[in-house]
């Protein structure tokens, strides 16, 4: 994970024609993107989203609210479009609730990369003179032109905003010099960036990086996380009761201070990334020989990193690693711990840029969910089946029951 000739993409990353952004660039062509999009990420940059996030938030209660007591949803659905919001509005300040195909741009987000991650499967169809002749070829070709489409004109609009001096650039701190007045906007932060210059198709890749991985990766795993809490009452009363205590007031007034300050729930939300990691398997390349356990292994192979199996490993866990036991990240029995033995973020210089953006809009929508309902499930752990594409999929969807709290 550290060694600097292993941080290659393997050539199945160039499925999903992201080949210019952050996800699936060369290593030389992503060592200067990150670098120059690092400061992009930084907390007080992230910080100034919080009212953002919390406005996508809100917006998703209202069509909660609107659903009747007892019926049974998937909660998934909910906060997908939650998550796109989150991500249209801090990258180009877009209101995605004005697109008239908000619904069948999550489909077919989700579409592109089951395509991705389907092929990746299937040896057969690694090579492009037989994939083209798929059934699956000209799918992924269709939804790839509508996303195309989608990303040129959302570019588009981005740039003439920005050259017209329209976005959000206001970069004055407040007057406790703790954070930014206005939300720091990501495609700001790309057209203004001093370390490098970003050409139209790197930005658009990137676009769908932020885009695509921001609004699937969050989305899934607060879904899993209710989900789990649906199933366990008594650690669902405990996460609501931290809730309360932090945030008493009907509409709670959140702060980046108040965030930190949710300590049980930030291990709710851990052990749910180790049980159900969004990227259950990592793809790595050596650009170089290396020996490994002894073992001389030739340039260009290609290592599998399984998180999924890593994070239900008993001689690291326990023996009851399938066992979902929020306490494994206190920083009690966190002491010690491998930092490679949690992977949900990745490891090493290659590892996932958005992570906090993701824990910080995570911990708002739980905030606000499970203040204002109470959630149940018919699901039974054992009866969770998966599937593994680019993210870890539930079969049958994270269905609940929610009862709004008096």
């Amino acid at each position: 994970m550290t060694n600097p000739i292993c941080m290659e993409r393997p050539y199945m990353y160039d499925f999903f024609k992201l080949n210019e952004g952050l996800f699936a660039a060369k290593f030389h062509h992503w060592k200067g993107q990150r670098k120059a999009l690092n400061p992009a990420f930084n907390m007080k940059i992230l910080e100034s989203f919080v009212p953002i996030f919390c406005n996508a938030t809100k917006n998703m209660l209202q069509r909660l609210d609107a659903i009747p007591a007892g019926e049974t949803i998937n909660i998934m659905e909910y906060l997908s479009r939650c998550t796109l919001e989150m991500t249209c509005a801090t990258t180009f300040e877009f209101d995605v609730n004005d697109f008239p195909k908000v619904d069948e741009l999550l489909d077919y987000m989700e579409r592109f990369f089951y395509y991705g991650a389907k092929r990746m499967l299937k040896f057969q169809y690694h090579q492009d003179f037989i994939y083209r002749w798929t059934q699956d070829y000209r799918e992924q070709t269709s939804v790839r032109k509508f996303l195309d489409a989608y990303g040129v004109q959302l570019y588009n609009d981005a740039h003439e905003r920005y050259t017209k001096g329209l976005l959000t650039n206001d970069q004055t701190e407040d007057d406790n010099n703790e954070g930014f007045r206005k939300p720091q906007l990501f495609v700001n932060q790309i057209f203004t960036n001093t370390l490098r210059k970003f050409d139209r198709e790197e930005i658009i890749h990137n676009i769908f990086t932020i885009v695509g991985a921001g609004t699937d990766t969050s989305a899934t795993e607060v879904s899993y996380t209710l989900l789990q809490l649906a199933m366990y009452p008594g650690y669902q009363q405990k996460v609501y009761e931290e809730i309360m205590d932090i945030f008493p007031e009907t509409e709670p007034h959140i702060t980046p201070e108040s965030l930190k300050r949710l300590q049980y729930t930030e291990m709710v939300l851990n052990e749910c990334l180790r049980l159900y990691p969004v990227a259950p398997n990592l793809l790595r390349e050596n650009t170089e020989d290396i020996t490994l356990c002894g073992a001389r292994i030739p340039k260009g192979s290609m290592f599998g990193i399984s998180t999924y199996t890593i994070h239900r490993r008993k001689d690291i866990w326990g023996p009851d690693a399938d066992r979902f036991d929020p306490e494994r990240f206190s920083p009690k029995r966190s002491a010690g711990r491998h930092p490679f033995a949690f992977l949900t973020f990745s490891g090493g210089s290659r590892n996932c840029v958005g992570a906090r953006y993701a824990m910080i809009s995570m911990k708002i929508m739980l905030v606000h969910l499970l203040k204002r309902y109470r959630f149940k499930t018919k699901i039974r752990e054992e009866d969770m089946r998966f599937r593994f594409e680019a993210v870890l999929r539930l079969d049958g969807g994270h269905l609940v029951q929610i009862e709004k709290r008096q």
